[in-house]
């Protein structure tokens, strides 16, 4: 759905979600990260109905589990006890900064899942090719790296399954040895793909001249304007944070949760950051529909 965005200057877009990431890991505070989480969702939601997010249901899960549970176990920092059994005692504060932490990292997971449908290579290229062209092809296969990876396993297990070989079933010792079978299978898969890209890249005489792009990206008048709202907003995000807003300090006494202040009008400014892609596909739609 998020076409309008999406057809945006490859500068345009980089700074969103090069600002978008910053925040998520300066704005430490449960309502903001979960207001951002929510939105990026129905972001998601709009454009393909998860269909991105679903590969990534498990491990955005289990890293929400394991940075809720296991942080209480390791730190008993905090005045609020909620279970006390021993020496040992959870705390709210250990519960509330496990779940901080956590939903900074899976916001910025599935931040990254729109990042890669939005920035292609070929953006990536035009934008740091001529300038830094190592730079950009690093740039490019590290974040393509997990995507494809998990694309070839999984292009490996239908392979595999249909010989009736399964890691789900079996003794352990079975499983692990069909285990490292697919391991064996697919760095093998990768190694050779890599070979084959090399070659390509030198018959190509990739790296003895500068660079073309192959797509040609145009500069209009709303691209200044959205720069402009972006780097406006995260300037007074950056300073309000230096300030004190948009954080909740948890240790040694936790702050109340309560929004006062200079942090309601930058909660307001945080969601409307995050909501930027939406409200571009929603005013082309107004604006279709006034005109038409």
């Amino acid at each position: 759905m998020i076409l309008r965005f999406e057809q945006l200057h490859p500068i345009t877009t980089f700074l969103f979600y090069g600002g978008a990431i910053a925040l998520l890991m300066l704005m430490l505070h449960p309502y903001y990260l979960l207001a951002a989480f929510f939105v990026i969702l129905l972001r998601e939601y709009l454009h393909d109905r998860f269909r991105g997010v679903r590969g990534w249901v498990l491990f955005i899960f289990l890293t929400a589990i394991i940075f809720v549970m296991v942080n209480p176990l390791f730190n008993q920092r905090g005045l609020h006890v909620i279970v006390e059994w021993g020496n040992r005692r959870i705390t709210l504060e250990a519960l509330l900064y496990g779940g901080i932490t956590a939903f900074s990292l899976i916001s910025i997971v599935v931040l990254f899942i729109s990042f890669n449908r939005v920035m292609t290579p070929n953006k990536l290229l035009f934008l740091f090719g001529r300038v830094l062209p190592q730079f950009a092809l690093l740039l490019m296969l590290t974040l393509r790296f997990i995507p494809l990876m998990k694309r070839r396993l999984d292009d490996i297990n239908m392979v595999q399954h249909s010989k009736g070989i399964l890691v789900t079933r079996g003794k352990w010792s079975e499983r692990a040895k069909k285990g490292l079978l697919y391991v064996q299978i697919l760095l093998t898969y990768s190694l050779e793909e890599a070979i084959q890209t090399a070659d390509s890249m030198k018959a190509r005489a990739y790296g003895k001249g500068k660079r073309s792009s192959y797509d040609h990206f145009r500069w209009y008048s709303y691209d200044m304007l959205s720069v402009t709202f972006i780097i406006g907003s995260l300037t007074i995000m950056i300073v309000g944070r230096l300030v004190g807003f948009g954080y909740l300090t948890i240790y040694p006494v936790m702050d109340s949760l309560q929004l006062v202040g200079g942090d309601k009008f930058l909660f307001c400014l945080f969601i409307f950051y995050f909501l930027f892609p939406l409200w571009l596909e929603w005013g082309g739609m107004l604006k279709w529909r006034i005109f038409n």
